[in-house]
C-alpha cells in the first residue's frame, strides 16, 4: 500500500472515530436550565380532545414524561413497554404522560392503534424549546424525563427506553 493510500485510510479512521464520539455526546443529556423541569409541570397542552391539561394534575405520583412521534421509529417501540407499565405500575402511583410533537390526526390514530392507556397531550414549537431548555440540545425524539413524587425532576433519558432499563429506573421510586 503506498504512502498517499496509508495517509487517506488513517483519515477515514480518524473521521469514523470523530463521528462515533459525537454520536455518543450528542446521546447524552446536557445540564437543565434552572427552573427548567419545573415549569414543564405548570405548561398547559392540549390533550387528544383539545382540553387543556397540565403535568401538575399527576402531583404526587412518580410521572414518567416522554417526548414523541409517530414518524419516529424508536418511539413508536417504547410505547407498547409504557403502556405495559402503566398497566403494571399505575395503581401504585406511576404515571406516564406522552407530549407528541406532531399532527394531532396522526396522534389520535396512533393513540387508538395501539391502545395508549395514559394521557397523551399535543406539543409545539414552545415544547421543543422546552426539550433544549432540559438538556436535550439536539432536540433528539424520543426524550423522556422521570420525576419524582415530590416532582423533582430524576431522570433524563435521550433514546428509547426497553422494559428491562425502565423498570430499573421506576422500581425504587413506586
Amino acid at each position: 500500500m503506498s504512502r498517499h493510500n496509508w495517509l487517506l485510510a488513517g483519515v477515514a479512521v480518524l473521521a469514523l472515530a470523530a463521528g462515533f464520539a459525537a454520536a455518543i455526546w450528542l446521546r447524552q443529556p446536557g445540564p437543565s436550565q434552572p427552573g427548567a423541569a419545573e415549569s414543564l409541570l405548570t405548561v398547559q397542552l392540549p390533550d387528544l380532545q383539545n382540553r387543556p391539561r397540565a403535568l401538575s394534575e399527576h402531583q404526587g405520583k412518580v410521572l414518567v414524561v416522554n417526548f414523541w412521534a409517530t414518524w419516529c421509529p424508536p418511539c413508536r417501540e417504547e410505547v407498547p413497554v409504557f403502556i405495559e407499565t402503566q398497566a403494571k405500575y399505575g395503581g401504585k402511583g406511576l404515571q406516564f404522560v406522552g407530549i407528541a410533537l406532531d399532527d394531532p390526526q396522526k396522534v389520535a390514530a396512533f393513540a387508538q392503534e395501539f391502545g395508549i392507556n395514559y394521557p397523551v397531550l399535543i406539543g409545539g414549537v414552545e415544547e421543543t424549546e422546552i426539550l433544549r431548555q432540559l438538556g436535550n440540545s439536539g432536540g433528539g425524539l424520543p426524550y423522556t424525563l422521570i420525576y419524582g413524587r415530590n416532582g423533582q425532576l430524576l431522570e433524563k433519558i435521550i433514546g428509547g427506553l426497553d422494559q428491562a432499563r425502565l423498570e430499573h429506573l421506576i422500581q425504587p421510586l413506586i
